[in-house]
This record gives structure tokens, C-alpha cells and sequence, in this order.
């Protein structure tokens, strides 16, 4: 019964670890996960870590369509450079109020080829998006 309880314990513990891990991600994390998404095609994952709360509602299906476009191109580019190596932080900032951000990234592709992009983030919902522009 004791080693029971023990390991209850340590489960919560860990949980509760891993659980505020995720609510306090940081900026770069979301541009990674963008370009992983990306690399895969996964349109959905990517659209995940892009904000619309300034997207007026009949605009929805345009934003949804530019962001879609966004990650074929993506997709294509990292595909014609024989796929994604890593993505490096270059700079990474975050303003006073906690709210905006901007993440400049290195995207570095398996043939030796690099990219440098700019990232202005916005906090939705508590968690790190791109901003759309």
C-alpha cells in the first residue's frame, strides 16, 4: 500500500510539472512548432500556432486560406533544400506587459542552406501565437 502511494504521488507531481510546462511556453517554441508543422504538411498543427483574434469573423476563411498557403510554400521550400535541419533562436524578446513578442529565427536545411526570419508574436488565450500580418 505504501509503494502505492508513493508512486501516486510522483505521478501527480510529474503531472503537475508537465502540465505547467505547457502553460508557460515560451515564444520560440511556437515558431518551432510552426516550422515542424510546416516541414510536415500538417496545416491544422501549423494554423494551431497562429493567432486570429484580430481577424474580424468574415475574414476567418481568408486568414485560414493565407495561413494554409503559407505552410505549402514552406513545405515546398524545406522539401527543395532536402528537408529541415534545426531551428536556431537567433534574438528573442518579449515586452514589458508580457503580451508581445518577437522571435528571429535561423531555419537551417539539411542541404547546408539557411533562412533568417522575423516572428511578432501575441499572447491568445494565455498561449504564444504568430501573429498574423
Amino acid at each position: 500500500m505504501h509503494r502505492f502511494r508513493l508512486s501516486a504521488v510522483c505521478f501527480l507531481v510529474l503531472a503537475t510539472l508537465a502540465l505547467a510546462a505547457c502553460s508557460s511556453a515560451k515564444p520560440e517554441a511556437t515558431v518551432q512548432a510552426f516550422y515542424e508543422a510546416a516541414a510536415k504538411g500538417d496545416v491544422e498543427k501549423a494554423t494551431a500556432q497562429v493567432s486570429f483574434a484580430d481577424v474580424p469573423a468574415n475574414g476567418m476563411v481568408q486568414a485560414k486560406g493565407k495561413v494554409q498557403m503559407i505552410v505549402g510554400e514552406m513545405q515546398s521550400r524545406i522539401d527543395a533544400n532536402d528537408g529541415l535541419d534545426k531551428i536556431e533562436v537567433i534574438e528573442s524578446s518579449i515586452d514589458d506587459e508580457g503580451e508581445t513578442a518577437r522571435v528571429q529565427v535561423r531555419v537551417v536545411f539539411d542541404n547546408g542552406k539557411d533562412l533568417t526570419e522575423t516572428h511578432h508574436m501575441v499572447r491568445d488565450d494565455g498561449k504564444w501565437k504568430i501573429r498574423l500580418r
